[in-house]
């Protein structure tokens, strides 16, 4: 009886573990749940600015977005934030599939630039 034991869970044991180790079904889950992260991190990392048109940014702003240092980006989103008294903006800009993230001060100063 003892053996009958054994091999039955010998056998539980193998059919779990070959389960486990099926990577073609999980997978697509882990590429969803990879994007799903990215976008909630996204959404995380504005969630405290205030969406604003691309008009509505200071012209200092706006100057050094058509400047030469971004000739060929496009703006996808601007944003707006106040942190103690002082106003930050920050700007999406998208050249193809070629994306980053630029923040300025009120003054038209880029503080941070960074690539997604």
């Amino acid at each position: 009886m003892k053996k009958v034991m054994f091999g039955f869970c010998f056998l539980l044991g193998s059919a779990v573990a070959t389960y486990a180790q099926d990577t073609t079904s999980t997978s697509k889950s882990r590429e969803q749940y990879s994007g799903t992260q990215q976008d909630k991190q996204q959404k995380d990392e504005y969630s405290d600015k205030e969406v604003i048109a691309t008009t509505d940014l200071p012209k200092t702003v706006q100057d050094q977005i058509q400047g030469q240092d971004y000739s060929g980006w496009t703006v996808s989103k601007a944003y707006r934030k106040t942190k103690e008294g002082k106003t930050f903006y920050a700007v999406q800009l998208v050249q193809g599939s070629d994306k980053k993230i630029v923040k300025f001060d009120a003054e038209g100063n880029k503080l941070k630039e960074k690539n997604k």
